[in-house]
């Protein structure tokens, strides 16, 4: 989405009182900059300016300084004092915590997974890898595309985990900052990106024949290559 699609968006928003419609608006701007930084438009580091924002958009600066607010919240943008937000631009300690984090609870994902996906759910996972290679196919790089299909296919193991803290920890509150390293993962440097999706298969394969320990080591190994890819940009 770009400035223009959510104007869109803004101008099509029936009336309403003026906080029920800075809240919405701000969900919306909360989208906008949440795809710029997917995208690769807003990297680690760069300054999110309020006004610049609201002026493209036609909006006030109220519900852009809301959206800012959300955001800081989950940890996508930092707030400086007397300096406004910048995209939060992780360091290598902070990458080891959030994948040890992550290797731990997405391998117990897995596990859980293999014993309570039912075969729609597991059969489901083949077909989005399917997509997945054929999204693949039509890019001139071998990354997975912006916007998250890597992702895709970790959410749905964890849904299928039937583990609501999981989900919680994994799924919502650390989306945005996952968003934000799939982002740098996938621009420059050198791709793991159809290694990634033979590693999904192996995954998917394990959790489908209902191997619970090959299906959690296998999700460990991806993620730990995935961290250790990620670390070369630092």
């Amino acid at each position: 989405m770009d400035f223009c699609g959510l104007k869109n968006i803004v101008d099509n928003v029936a009336k309403g009182t003026e906080m029920d419609g800075q809240l919405l608006l701000s969900d919306e701007v909360v989208i906008l900059i949440r795809e710029m930084i997917s995208s690769g438009v807003l990297g680690p580091g760069y300054r999110v300016n309020e006004v610049d924002i609201a002026s493209k958009l036609g909006i006030s600066r109220g519900p852009v300084r809301e959206a800012v607010r959300k955001l800081v919240s989950t940890g996508l943008l930092v707030q400086e004092k007397n300096a406004g937000s910048k995209v939060f631009s992780p360091d290598k300690n902070f990458i080891h915590e959030l994948f040890d984090v992550r290797e731990a609870l997405e391998s117990l994902s897995a596990r859980l997974a293999t014993h309570l996906m039912n075969d729609q759910e597991k059969a489901s996972l083949g077909r989005a890898l399917d997509f997945h290679q054929e999204l693949m196919g039509k890019s001139e790089a071998p990354n997975y595309q912006h916007g998250g299909a890597d992702w895709d296919f970790h959410l749905l193991i964890m849904k299928g985990s039937r583990n609501q803290l999981i989900w919680r920890i994994c799924g919502i509150e650390l989306g945005d900052v996952f968003a934000l390293l799939r982002a740098q993962h996938s621009s420059g440097g050198t791709s793991r990106g159809r290694q990634a999706l033979l590693e999904h298969r192996w995954i998917a394969d394990a959790i489908s024949s209902g191997n619970s320990d090959l299906a959690a080591a296998l999700m460990a190994q991806h993620i730990r290559a995935s961290r250790d890819n990620l670390l070369k940009r630092f």
